[in-house]
């Protein structure tokens, strides 16, 4: 994986603690000795050059879930410069389904075992973001009060949409394509209840 696009995935999922309803009770944090991205590689489901552009436009550090300037999370206009960037959100920044689809989907060969998993997660991400709307609205109304006059600010859907589609596709990981070792197969017994994002509470 491209050690850019490797560490905006990691940081972006990370971050979709923040963005998505808290986990259940009894999905305490893990004592995790292995990476959970080792126990399977994802193929990169974003142009790598586009990524890395709004990563140099938009940099995350480790306190990436810290607010940026302004109190936006740095996460949010860097997922959202790689949505205006691919075409995903058109000119009046709303969102075109069938090229959230085709950006996702358009890298993975016609056989790809990993096509029919990516096509769900967007399915699924795309239901709740419709349902998170007016959170994701009264988010950005809130931003724009409480910002500097001409900061920027940024949508928190497109941060939702990419640690979703990228959280659940790893999540649904096909049963082939599983590191099976004793920390991995505790990690998708985890996943069968709990959100990815409780593995790095």
């Amino acid at each position: 994986m491209n050690p850019v696009y490797g560490k905006v995935f990691l940081v972006v999922c990370c971050t979709l603690l923040v963005s998505v309803a808290g986990a259940p009770n009894a999905c305490g944090k893990m004592d995790l000795k292995t990476d959970p991205f080792t126990c399977c590689t994802i193929p990169k489901l974003l142009d790598v050059s586009i990524v890395s552009s709004c990563f140099e436009k938009f940099p995350i550090d480790k306190d990436a879930a810290d607010k940026g300037t302004g109190g936006i999370p740095k996460t949010e206009c860097m997922s959202e410069c790689i949505l205006n960037s691919t075409g995903i959100y058109n000119n009046r920044g709303d969102l075109d389904e069938k090229k959230l689809n085709s950006v996702f989907t358009d890298s993975l060969p016609r056989d790809s075992p990993w096509l029919s998993v990516v096509r769900k997660a967007i399915k699924e991400c795309s239901a709740k973001a419709t349902k998170k709307d007016k959170e994701f609205v009264k988010a950005v109304a809130d931003q724009k009060k409480s910002a500097g006059k001409g900061a920027t600010v940024c949508n928190p859907e497109a941060s939702f949409l990419v640690d979703c589609i990228h959280t659940t596709v790893f999540s649904e990981c096909p049963l082939n394509l599983r590191t099976t070792t004793t920390e991995c197969d505790a990690i998708w017994k985890f996943l069968k209840n709990c959100p990815f994002s409780a593995l790095r509470q």
